[in-house]
């Protein structure tokens, strides 16, 4: 099992996009890292923002949807535990951590580090959805042109939102909208 060192003030020392955000699954808990260039306010929203997030899935098809109050709207990465090894989420009836990271683009220093949770009930549906999309059989090509549909489909975070499976703010469910 393999380790991820996070330090503010350090380095980032993991793949990621140039300036964007990336999901993976550490050690069965979602890292959420934002590589973007802050100012000091932005920083202090981002670890102090109200954090929601939301859970799409259509077609065996997985999107994460996010808010941080203050520091980003409404924002969606899609997901596929084809490409997350051999992780898994653990459906145990307890909290999920999420961990975010926000990483400075041109120095790759860690700027903030932060942790929310999210309920049992939203655990166990991203467990469900991730064992449903592991049942089955995977196409790189396939995957992205079904990613490309959806977007099609639904152009915007807050369309994606609007069909989401369960919606949370602060580790207590919201009804769907």
């Amino acid at each position: 099992m393999d380790f991820i060192k996070l330090c503010v003030g350090e380095r980032f020392e993991h793949d990621m996009p140039e300036e964007g955000m990336s999901i993976v699954l550490a050690n069965g808990a979602p890292l959420l890292t934002f590589n973007f260039s802050v100012s000091p306010g932005e920083i202090q929203a981002f670890l102090n923002g109200a954090a929601s997030f939301a859970l799409f899935a259509e077609q065996n098809h997985l999107f994460f949807l996010f808010k941080i109050e203050g520091f980003l709207d409404w924002s969606d990465l899609a997901f596929t535990i084809h490409l997350a090894g051999d992780e898994i989420i653990d459906d145990d009836d307890v909290y999920l951590p999420f961990n975010l990271v926000l990483v400075d683009p041109n120095t790759k220093i860690v700027k903030g580090l932060r942790m929310v949770t999210v309920s049992p009930d939203f655990r166990s549906r991203l467990a469900e959805l991730i064992r449903e999309q592991a049942a089955e059989p995977f196409d790189m090509m396939t995957y992205y042109r079904g990613i490309g549909s959806l977007y099609d489909k639904y152009p915007t975070a807050s369309d994606l939102l609007k069909q989401a499976v369960i919606i949370e703010q602060g580790g207590k469910t919201l009804p769907t909208l």
